[in-house]
């Protein structure tokens, strides 16, 4: 009987003495569990899908794996635990089939299976934490996107005219979002005039211009004309060499304060 036919013969026992092993160790994960039913289906399923893995099936048991790291970030148990588990799973089984009492286990085995056990183990930890990363670098997202989305509204400064500040980094990502977000708000308002503001801006993305000239052609066809201020040294350079502030219906000025003193004048002369 090979040492891998072994295990498959004995997985419930395996099971059955990791749990009485680990609940003996001082470790908070197992007191944050109200009984042993959680773990035991945890490390069964582990279990499972690492012989699945050294069967042959490794693509089954890291797309296991993967979606096992996924669901830890939304837990309140952290990945941390989670690996300690894995690498405390890992050295107890080795020690399981050493301890074994089985007349039929093949011992000469015992060093390519310990090899074998490795590499799976480190595989499926591998794509574990790729899910966890996944989940993590999606959230994280899906904050930003949330953060860009409120920070992006516009200011009511007077009769069809409003006030869009932006303020931080300006990556590819967020100025698609800063453009999506700031359109919808425009069709929602009453407005002739949008003023945005650049002087809070750090560029970060180097398509910037091309993103400006997108989101005044856009203020055009939905009526709006839009004003910019605030302009750096840097970002003056692109807009040059874009000639973006040679196109109609824009206005650039210094300050927002010598804006907002056009937008008088030119009411003032349409009265």
């Amino acid at each position: 009987m090979t040492i891998l036919n072994h295990l498959l013969q004995q997985k419930e026992t395996v099971v059955e003495e990791w749990l009485a092993y680990y609940g003996s160790l001082d470790d908070p994960y197992i007191f944050t569990l109200e009984n042993s039913s959680r773990l035991m289906e945890e490390t069964r399923l582990v279990l499972e899908n690492l012989l699945n893995g050294m069967t042959g099936n490794q693509e089954e048991m890291a797309q296991f794996a993967n979606e096992f790291g996924k669901a830890q970030f939304i837990t309140a148990l952290g990945i941390s635990h989670i690996l300690f588990h894995i690498h405390l799973l890992e050295k107890f089984i080795l020690d399981y089939v050493e301890k074994s009492n089985s007349v039929n286990l093949n011992y000469q085995e015992l060093y390519p299976f310990a090899l074998k056990l490795h590499q799976i183990f480190s595989n499926f930890t591998q794509h574990l934490i790729e899910g966890y990363t996944f989940a993590t670098e999606q959230t994280i997202q899906q904050k930003e996107n949330q953060l860009i989305k409120n920070s992006t509204k516009l200011i009511w400064l007077a009769e069809y005219v409003f006030l869009l500040p932006l303020i931080g980094k300006i990556t590819d990502d967020r100025a698609k979002q800063i453009i999506e977000t700031a359109l919808q708000e425009v069709c929602t308002q009453p407005l002739n005039y949008l003023i945005i503001d650049l002087s809070g801006i750090q560029l970060e993305s180097q398509n910037i211009s091309e993103y400006i000239h997108q989101f005044f052609s856009s203020l055009r066809l939905v009526g709006v004309t839009p004003i910019v201020t605030g302009i750096r040294p840097q970002l003056a350079k692109m807009m040059i060499h874009e000639n973006l502030t040679d196109q109609k219906n824009i206005q650039v000025f210094p300050t927002l304060r010598q804006a907002t003193k056009f937008l008088m004048k030119e009411k003032i002369a349409t009265m």
